[in-house]
């Protein structure tokens, strides 16, 4: 906060010198394309500066001579439409007996009783011995009136009138010109210094930021240009058409005016509003001329400008109107035309130089929080229903195995972590895993209708080939063992979901299950893959336990183990889990159905009508039928 105050305090109290240095930057921007055209075209640099400096402000000079040309020719010819104005005057000022004839005959009153009450209290005697006593005229005595009359002019102090106000405005442009000029003609030089002023030993970040920052600054205004040109044309011709005068000066002005954010269109709005004021002889003129307008905008506001800005600036569109009013505030009407390229600016610095994350993280349009992250969040607050609307999007976009993976399963981990480290409560706890199980069961559905629905006879037939003799190990292929916890179980169930949606036959053993019972358990069903579901933290340590458990039962069994989610180096683990008897280990859902025995695939994929799969209860304890 102190750093805060400390730098608007200079911005606000140096803005004489900053103000024209940020439009010469401005500048720069704009105009650097077109001196680096000239060079590709042999000029040499200082003429290509020169040229497009006078090229800017030889257009800069005539649209406010154009314009203040035609505000002068329109306010001389008021008198042409004196009896207009009047009309139009005399119909807003309505009949006095209607309800705004009323309104302004009581506010009228008002107004003359307070004023009575002040002359009044004015003209009351004061009290005997005060000051004001001894001042006042005898009894008979008139007041003597006094005339102040203004010395004339000479003519050095009637040019110090006229041209004192102007002194400070042409010294800015002055400024602007030669500040533009130098940054045009030596943009190598400058930068060089920048990137050794600030970006010793960070040459790569600098240069990005330096890069980025450009980039955005000027992909924005050559959007905005096309945009203000997109707007100005119609306002031009749409003016023509209704009748309006030097209707292509008003869609020239509507394009320059409006790179002022939110205030530029209107004052652009306002001369030719001002016109069909006058020269009409009733109210259509003016209220076409005022629909011109806000259908316009409307239509640039709603339609072209997000289509066109799209990511352009990187800031939400509450970073906008928030750095359109600092700015305003800060440094006027100058303020408000640079708050988007200067907001920019501090958008990329944040995003390359970790102390100022906190720039991008207010005013950036980019999400600051995962997926998993946003749907935990949601979970932890017990809002299980937009954590579902999260869920069902993300599927809807990139598919089931995708939200199992990317999304489910790092939640899972998240709230494992917080649980061991009593950072969860048991409330919290016991919904977070209850949605788990809602999400997997629900959100499974829809994709298992789709992939189950019945093909055309034709397809049938043409798909169905040679008979696969049915698996002999057992009624069914994969059995899923949790390692210890319920967490464990319900990422046991999407791998469950994830076989059966491929035909493979499964079936997942419970937390419920005691682990004396899983030996017999397994050797009932006869699987051909045995698969231990495991989440860290601990993961290694209790599946590696299972392994010594299962293996001097079945030593020609294949036990594959699942350790999801696992970060940093999973050598030492892959190792010590293959020691303790398994088969082999994975750490994907995609990499657990690779390492299927192929006869399961096969079959699967040979099975001509799969029957529709058993959806599994809040206990998890239901098994697939088999699709052999």
């Amino acid at each position: 906060m102190v750093t805060f105050v400390v730098v608007t305090g200079i911005l606000y109290f140096g803005r004489d010198v900053l103000i024209p240095l940020a439009l010469s930057v401005l500048l720069t921007f704009l105009l650097a394309p077109g001196v680096r055209w000239l060079e590709r075209r042999h000029f040499p640099r200082a003429l290509a500066t020169t040229v497009m400096v006078a090229v800017s402000c030889c257009v800069i000079v005539g649209l406010v001579w154009v314009t203040a040309a035609q505000f002068l020719n329109f306010a001389s010819s008021l008198p042409e439409y004196k009896n207009n104005i009047q009309n139009k005057i005399s119909i807003l000022r309505s009949d006095p007996e209607g309800s705004l004839g009323k309104a302004r005959r009581t506010i009228d009153e008002i107004g003359t009783e307070i004023a009575k009450q002040e002359a009044a209290a004015a003209t009351a005697p004061a009290p005997r011995g005060s000051p004001q006593s001894s001042r006042l005229p005898a009894p008979g005595e008139r007041p003597v009136p006094v005339t102040i009359e203004k010395a004339q002019l000479t003519p050095f102090e009637l040019m110090r009138e006229v041209i004192a106000p102007l002194i400070v405005p042409l010294a800015v442009a002055g400024a602007v010109i030669l500040f533009t000029f130098i940054m045009l003609l030596q943009r190598e030089d400058l930068r060089d210094r920048m990137i050794r002023l600030v970006g010793q030993g960070q040459l790569n970040v600098t240069t990005q930021v330096l890069e980025e920052a450009a980039e955005r600054v000027g992909r924005y205004l050559r959007v905005q240009l096309i945009v203000n040109v997109s707007y100005g044309l119609p306002v031009g011709i749409a003016l023509y058409a209704i009748g309006i005068p030097n209707a292509a000066l008003w869609g020239v002005l509507a394009t320059a005016l409006r790179f002022i954010p939110y205030l530029g269109a209107w004052i652009a709005a306002a001369l030719p509003i001002a016109l069909a004021f006058a020269i009409s002889d009733d109210w259509s003129l003016v209220v076409w001329t005022v629909a011109v307008f806000l259908v316009l905008e409307l239509i640039s506001n709603n339609v072209i400008e997000p289509w066109a800005y799209g990511a352009s600036t990187g800031m939400s569109p509450l970073a906008v109107i928030v750095a359109a009013i600092f700015w305003t505030w800060l440094w006027g009407m100058v303020g408000l035309l640079l708050a988007v390229p200067l907001t920019v600016c501090l958008v990329v610095v944040g995003r390359y130089i970790p102390q100022f994350a906190f720039l991008s993280i207010m005013l950036g349009d980019q999400p600051v929080l995962s997926l998993q992250d946003r749907l935990y969040q949601r979970l932890l607050a017990r809002d299980l229903e937009e954590a579902t609307e999260l869920a069902e999007a993300h599927v809807a976009e990139h598919g089931l195995d995708a939200l199992y993976e990317d999304v489910l399963i790092p939640v899972l981990d998240l709230a494992e972590r917080d649980r061991h480290n009593d950072a969860l409560s048991e409330e919290r706890t016991r919904f977070v895993f209850d949605s788990m199980r809602t999400l997997v069961e629900d959100l499974a559905e829809p994709a298992d209708e789709k992939a189950q629905a019945p093909a055309p006879e034709g397809a049938k037939d043409a798909t169905k080939g040679p008979e696969t003799p049915p698996l002999a190990p057992g009624p069914v292929t994969v059995c899923i063992v949790p390692a210890r916890d319920e967490a464990d179980e319900i990422v046991g169930a999407m791998l469950l979901r994830s076989l059966t949606r491929r035909n493979v036959s499964a079936e997942l053993l419970t937390t419920h299950v005691l682990k004396t019972e899983v030996v017999d358990r397994v050797r009932e069903l006869a699987p051909q893959v045995v698969y231990i579901s495991a989440l860290p933290p601990a993961a290694v340590l209790h599946a590696s336990h299972f392994c010594k458990r299962l293996r001097p039962h079945f030593p020609q069994l294949k036990v594959v183990v699942a350790v999801w989610h696992a970060e940093g180096d999973m050598e030492k683990g892959r190792v010590k889990l293959l020691a303790a008897g398994a088969s082999d280990v994975v750490l994907t859902l995609k990499d657990s159905i690779e390492k299927l025995p192929p006869a399961a695939l096969v079959t699967a994929m040979q099975s001509v009508e799969p029957q529709p799969e058993t959806p599994v209860p809040a206990n998890l304890t239901s098994s697939a039928p088999s699709a052999t």
